[in-house]
């Protein structure tokens, strides 16, 4: 290895840019690849729904990040990885690391008409989302999927908008990787808010003007937000890596191959039988840890192991539940006063994602 060794992160999201920050001017000769300018706070895109933050709360810019700490901005989209190089649509990058750390994209599940749909899991179909609910100002708003996302998407819409608001989910309750108490406790907050929750129910298609359920069921809407399953990107899903169940399968040490590693949302982390929630806690936790790792690396110190904090048996989040209250959740208890202070606390914490990076 070179005396300043070539790292290359693949993925300039939150785990990607945490990363760059914490080795910023080290020893390292760093370059990210990552088509997007920005980096966003997908955390923040409910309350942006609602207008609740602005644009500016949610992005930074990153060219402007890379240059101060030191790192290389390659404005590509990375396509394959090759022996020691990765493949961009215009350039070739040789690395002696590489980090890939290019999370996750939404799963409709072949859903017929999800382009009807409009989704949370960009910063740009936010936007559009945002632009419909004030261009159109829809009576009735479908919510498909009830997981952190959605539960935040219609308590928002709720206090924001006099339309009514249903969560449409498949499993038996709402937040169904949470504990039951929870999930229970959480929807009658809802309830309060006049959200209609619809379990056990199954999306087969969505029509502009209407959705249909697997029993044969239509209910007429003016929108449709899709905030259920994510999937592996294609970059990702195209590698010939280690995986398990399509994620780029990682050792205790985040390490996948070689000097190969991922990190974040992409990343099947499964240490000592527990198993890493796809997460911003996690995604910035495992960019610490391999921030330092890489650290003991140049000092020609053993790598430690990753220790996993938010696993799907022991789940960990600050939930909006609307009407400026939030609940936060540590394994199976959960707090809910003072739930103003929560509520502060989580957007306090979401803004200052963003905040590191400008």
């Amino acid at each position: 290895m070179r005396s300043s060794p070539r790292l290359v992160i693949v993925g300039g999201g939150i785990a990607g840019a945490e990363l760059i920050r914490l080795l910023a001017n080290t020893d390292f000769e760093i370059s990210l690849i990552e088509p997007k300018h920005q980096i966003e706070c997908q955390a923040l895109y409910p309350d942006y729904l609602a207008g609740l933050v602005c644009i500016d709360d949610m992005i930074a810019p990153l060219d402007d990040f890379c240059e101060r700490s030191g790192a290389l901005h390659i404005s590509e989209r990375a396509v394959e990885l090759e022996d020691g190089v990765a493949v961009c649509q215009r350039s070739r990058v040789e690395y002696d690391i590489l980090v890939i750390a290019v999370g996750a994209e939404q799963n409709f599940y072949g859903v017929k008409g999800a382009e009807n749909a409009f989704s949370v899991n960009t910063f740009e179909g936010t936007l559009h989302a945002r632009e419909f609910i004030e261009r159109e100002s829809p009576d009735r708003i479908m919510v498909v999927g009830s997981g952190l996302t959605g539960v935040e998407v219609a308590s928002v819409l709720a206090d924001s908008l006099e339309s009514s608001i249903y969560i449409v989910e498949m499993q038996d309750r709402i937040l169904p990787q949470f504990p039951e108490r929870i999930s229970r406790m959480v929807e009658r907050m809802l309830f309060e808010r006049g959200v209609s929750i619809l379990t056990a129910t199954q999306v087969s298609e969505i029509q502009r003007d209407s959705i249909t359920f697997a029993d044969g069921t239509t209910l007429d809407c003016d929108m449709t937000i899709w905030t259920t399953g994510i999937k592996p990107t294609q970059f990702a899903e195209n590698l010939r890596l280690p995986k398990k169940r399509g994620w780029l399968l990682t050792d205790p040490y985040l390490r996948v191959q070689d000097d190969i590693f991922a990190i974040g949302d992409c990343a099947w982390v499964e240490i000592d039988q527990k198993l890493a929630t796809k997460t911003g806690i996690e995604a910035e936790r495992q960019a610490k840890h391999m921030a330092e790792n890489l650290k003991r690396m140049i000092r020609r110190r053993p790598p430690a192991r990753y220790s996993i904090l938010a696993c799907t048996e022991n789940p960990i989040a600050l939930i909006s539940t609307g009407c400026g209250r939030a609940v936060g959740v540590y394994g199976r208890t959960c707090i809910t006063i003072p739930a103003r202070l929560l509520r502060a606390v989580k957007i306090w914490i979401d803004k200052s994602i963003v905040s590191r990076y400008r």
